[in-house]
């Protein structure tokens, strides 16, 4: 039996507009994400993720105290638009797969994090 590959999380961030917003992704630019998709999917690669809403969300911060904070903020140059796994041989070829992202031609960046698998 052999072993699955590695897990890869791609966390990907989107430039903030002078309003405070991501910016709005066109049909065109929503098409090159089902294709890129589509194509992981179709290699086996795919595993899963989703965009996140637009709307706010909050941060939890603590020690001793857990502390809550609303965000993301207004003033930050990037936000959080959504996550992705994969499966990849390595960190390296998670790279390569990484660098076909969709959201870099618009001034997004993927960051890319192996999955620490936990047994059960």
């Amino acid at each position: 039996m052999s072993t699955p590959s590695p897990s890869f999380m791609f966390i990907f961030r989107e430039p903030v507009t002078a309003s405070g917003q991501a910016p709005v992704e066109t049909p065109e630019s929503f098409q090159r994400w089902l294709d890129w998709v589509g194509r992981l999917r179709a290699q086996g690669q795919y595993v899963g993720g989703d965009p996140l809403e637009p709307a706010p969300g909050g941060v939890l911060r603590g020690k001793q105290t857990v502390s809550v904070t609303d965000g993301p903020y207004a003033e930050a140059k990037e936000i959080v638009g959504g996550y992705m796994v994969i499966r990849a041989g390595s960190l390296a070829e998670a790279m390569t797969i990484a660098r076909e992202c969709p959201g870099l031609p618009d001034g997004g960046s993927v960051e890319v994090r192996q999955v620490m698998p936990v047994m059960e």
